[in-house]
């Protein structure tokens, strides 16, 4: 039994209590939709957009990007997309996996893997894209080096499903970026899928609007050079199917003014590969080696020092006599020299296919070809030569023996 004093406190506490009144259907169904709405908008905040908000976006914009999602799995995405062996940075490009730290790298992930996943969430971007290629394929020359088998990843074909999904394909801007381009190109080739980029050569010399001559070349050359480069490479090819890849180039576009340019890049690509590479591979066939010296008469200028160069390699008529001619113009050797500047006589500081270095390929070469053909005035004549007109290049580099 409560006091007299509880008694009465609590029938104040509830004197102003009343029962509600039962709410009408109405009410009922207003009430719904309004903890529905509460409900949606919270998950809405942890996930991104509701349909609805999507479909208006969609009747404003006509493409809206769908909200990133905040999920945990999201967060995980983009914690791998960061990491060092994914995200692709140009200035380590020579970096492997096995050089960063065990904490950065799982040795056992497939980088497709995250390329798909990061695909299927809309956050791939060409240099993180870039980034996974070159973790792929670094997986792939560890597995080649320990015997294991490598299955066929289909690499190459989900990349180009992503360029085509994303509509990247459309205009063709990835093209402008070396690196993606570089990294590509080996699986194209590798899974029988260089006629892909083929059909984006042919669109960026013939379709190609809105962007000047010179991106357009730029573009294309680069993608055949890349070609060029794979295919001349023993487990992909040979220089053969360098040269043919080049001989194609030239039969699609034999009536487009702008072969001439197109042709350069790759054209001088297969001649480094045939001369100052030459150790390196397998030479290329007679008829195809003339055919490639040939093209030469298609380029915009001259390039005498590739062209002399490619005659001293000839695969069964070695000729030296463009080489002398070269070396014994004197006024066009120093005036070619001096167009370059001083300060770019340092052969240790070359990369590349520049002038100089390779001036200097060919007068070692040419050198040593006189000297095995008995020319050993005319050996020492050239190295004379080579040292009034680049001594810092050849000072104790071509002493005939």
């Amino acid at each position: 039994m409560f006091s007299t004093k509880s008694a009465q406190s609590l029938r104040k506490l509830f004197a102003g209590y009343h029962e509600p009144l039962p709410i009408s259907k109405q009410q009922s169904q207003k009430l719904l939709d309004g903890l529905k709405a509460s409900f949606r908008s919270q998950l809405d905040r942890e996930y991104g957009r509701s349909s609805s908000d999507s479909a208006a976006a969609a009747a404003k914009s006509g493409d809206a990007e769908t909200q990133t999602r905040r999920s945990a799995a999201t967060l995980h995405l983009k914690s791998i997309l960061s990491n060092p062996l994914f995200s692709y940075d140009s200035s380590s490009n020579t970096q492997s996996p096995s050089h960063l730290p065990k904490a950065l790298w799982v040795s056992d992930r497939d980088p497709m893997d995250v390329f798909d996943h990061a695909v299927s969430r809309g956050m791939m971007t060409l240099k993180a894209a870039t980034g996974c290629l070159v973790a792929k394929g670094h997986q792939m020359e560890a597995a080649a080096e320990a015997d294991s088998p490598v299955t066929s990843s289909d690499t190459a074909l989900r990349v180009v499903r992503w360029l085509r999904s994303s509509g990247a394909e459309g205009s063709l801007q990835f093209l402008d970026r070396a690196a993606f381009v570089r990294a590509l190109v080996p699986f194209l080739v590798a899974e029988r899928m260089e006629g892909v980029a083929w059909e984006w050569i042919i669109r960026t010399m013939n379709e190609s609007a809105g962007i000047t001559e010179e991106q357009r070349i730029a573009r294309a050359s680069s993608l055949l050079s890349q070609i060029v480069r794979i295919k001349s490479q023993s487990h992909y090819g040979n220089l053969d199917a360098a040269i043919q890849a080049i001989l194609e180039a030239e039969r699609l576009f034999e009536h487009n003014p702008s072969l001439p340019k197109l042709l350069v890049q790759p054209w001088r690509s297969v001649s480094w590969l045939s001369t100052v590479e030459a150790y390196s591979r397998a030479m290329p066939t007679e008829k195809l080696f003339e055919a490639h010296m040939a093209t030469a008469e298609r380029l915009p200028r001259p390039f005498p020092v590739e062209t002399a160069h490619l005659h001293l390699y000839h695969p069964t008529h070695p000729n030296h006599v463009p080489a002398l001619q070269f070396f014994n113009d004197k006024k066009r050797l120093r005036k070619l020299v001096q167009a370059l500047g001083p300060e770019k006589l340092n052969l240790a500081k070359f990369t590349g296919m520049g002038t100089i270095p390779w001036i200097a390929f060919l007068g070692h070469d040419t050198v040593n070809h006189l000297k095995q053909s008995g020319r050993s005035e005319e050996a020492r004549g050239i190295t004379e030569i080579l040292r009034s007109e680049l001594s810092d290049i050849f000072a104790e580099t071509l002493t005939p023996t």
